[in-house]
């Protein structure tokens, strides 16, 4: 069965379903994330031929040395991404968000603070070359892994460098967002969790942030996802949709069973707080038409539970 026809059976599916008295009133724009250096027209129209209209381009670490030796965009990748700005066009799918690079060098928690004004540096550089691509979300991670009994200290630094990096971001008239991280443990082996990895510390750190800087609620990195979307309601500005155990960076399918996420709740949070992006997939998939599929399968779980409250 080629490409062309599976999407055709997903479009029927989603019409089956709404002939079964499904309701599309407050469902969201399905989105997904796909690396920057594997973008293809053939990809994109086939993902748009599936209902999909909206993407998170990721892999952005690969414009730069992963040392920051230099932190200039090169003309190679300027001409890629204007090659990329070209097949979106055609495709018809907009750019939602941006996941800013991150990895121990690219780290905005850094404490040498001459290394965290070249990472801050070297945001500004990529983001600067990506904005004709015309994002709506700039998306940071808080940290890498942390050495141990240094939380307070990258705390701080990690809060001066979102200060910073809002005033570039809020400059080009984007929204900036901090992602929450994975943190079932405070450590992992000898090494400390990277920061914003429970509600709690999710709500102290913001504290100190502008208050226009939003979250972005990874679904994966915490158990229980709905708690954290009503506990920062209207800040929540995008999601990273997956499925797991709120133990390990599982990024199961979200109708994947080995997950606990109970989506039912996490879409009434959703609609709770008014939330109004893509449903943004960061999963794992062997083909785009599993994350169409699954989508309409947990909105239907969750209209159906809908009308027995009724």
């Amino acid at each position: 069965m080629n490409k062309v026809v599976i999407a055709l059976c997903v479009f029927l599916v989603g019409s089956v379903c709404k002939s079964r008295g499904q309701s599309s009133s407050g469902k969201y724009p399905l989105g997904y994330s796909v690396d920057i250096g594997k973008i293809t027209s053939e990809k994109m129209q086939y993902a748009k031929s599936l209902g999909i209209t909206h993407i998170e381009l990721a892999g952005i670490g690969a414009i730069l040395d992963k040392k920051l030796d230099t932190i200039e965009v090169s003309v190679k990748w300027k001409d890629h991404i204007q090659s990329v700005k070209t097949i979106l066009a055609n495709s018809g799918i907009k750019v939602w968000s941006i996941h800013m690079p991150f990895s121990q060098n690219f780290d905005i928690s850094l404490t040498n603070e001459a290394r965290r004004q070249r990472v801050v540096a070297a945001h500004r550089n990529i983001l600067k070359a990506l904005l004709v691509l015309s994002p709506e979300i700039i998306l940071f991670h808080p940290s890498y892994y942390l050495g141990l009994n240094e939380r307070e200290a990258r705390a701080k630094q990690m809060t001066k460098s979102v200060n910073e990096l809002y005033k570039i971001v809020s400059g080009y008239k984007r929204q900036m967002v901090v992602e929450n991280m994975l943190g079932p443990a405070l450590r992992k082996g000898d090494v400390e969790r990277p920061l914003m990895r429970s509600v709690e510390e999710c709500q102290k750190l913001f504290s100190n942030f502008p208050g226009k800087v939003g979250i972005g609620v990874d679904m994966c990195h915490i158990a229980e996802p709905q708690k954290l979307l009503l506990a920062f309601g209207s800040r929540v500005k995008t999601v990273h949709v997956s499925n797991g155990t709120g133990e390990a960076e599982n990024h199961y399918l979200p109708c994947d069973a080995r997950g606990k996420n109970d989506w039912n709740a996490i879409f009434a949070a959703l609609q709770k707080i008014k939330y109004k992006g893509p449903f943004m997939h960061e999963s794992k998939y062997k083909d785009e038409k599993e994350l169409a599929e699954c989508y309409n399968s947990i909105w239907e779980n969750y209209q159906v539970s809908l009308t027995k409250k009724k």
